[in-house]
């Protein structure tokens, strides 16, 4: 007997009705995906995962007029459903954007560019446990992306790695607060918000903290990070 393949159970987040409406018409023609709700604000989709099992969730990582971007959400969803799977489908190719989201618990990162088989591999593999990583970017991105917060050891070892960093460069006080916020994944205009600075001020001193580390981009900051010796 035809053994069809087990159904993905997803939801779908993003900002933008006509990605919502694309999305949901291109999954209603394969067998193994079934849409249980598509949500164009964070709350929505935290909302209605509490009383369905959704096992899949593809969202966008930057977020419009949402409670949650990317960075904040992404650890929301792995504590308060550990069993669910997280993929991004993002308009940015930044590998830095990438990187971040992998380290961060996504089990996967696609580009809106990408085509409709792409996407569809990824949200296959990883409902099957794998991880998937847009090939127009995989090798654009550093070879480790272990999360950056995983379990309260490995936050200890990080922190350590992140402070030995911050001591090797000669960053200035607002520097180092930027740069020490940007790395446990807040993004540019929450760092703003929270330090009351105007965003252009904020990504000016992280272009500054760059500079001075010798990097010149996130995915470049992260492998510096994971590359530096820990302290003992």
């Amino acid at each position: 007997m035809h053994m069809h393949p087990p159904r993905i159970r997803l939801g779908i987040l993003d900002s933008h009705p006509l990605v919502l409406k694309g999305l949901t018409a291109i999954f209603e023609k394969c067998t193994d995906v079934e849409v249980l709700g598509t949500y164009d604000d964070s709350v929505a989709l935290l909302d209605a995962m509490s009383s369905m099992h959704t096992e899949v969730v593809l969202m966008e990582y930057f977020l419009d007029d949402s409670h949650h971007d990317g960075a904040e959400l992404i650890p929301i969803l792995r504590r308060l459903h550990p069993d669910a799977r997280v993929v991004i489908f993002s308009a940015s190719q930044d590998p830095g954007v990438a990187a971040l989201a992998l380290r961060l618990g996504a089990h996967g990162f696609v580009s809106k560019c990408a085509p409709e088989e792409v996407v569809l591999t990824a949200l296959r593999r990883v409902h099957a446990g794998g991880q998937f990583i847009d090939p127009a970017i995989r090798h654009l991105l550093p070879d480790s992306l272990s999360p950056i917060f995983p379990v309260a050891a490995q936050r200890i070892r990080a922190g350590r790695r992140i402070q030995a960093l911050l001591d090797s460069a000669k960053l200035s006080p607002s520097e180092r607060i930027v740069l020490k916020t940007f790395v446990s994944g807040i993004n540019v205009m929450e760092i703003a918000a929270r330090l009351h600075k105007s965003p252009k001020t904020v990504s000016s001193q992280k272009a500054a903290a760059f500079r001075k580390l010798g990097v010149s981009s996130d995915s470049g900051l992260f492998r510096l990070i994971s590359s530096t010796s820990e302290p003992y």
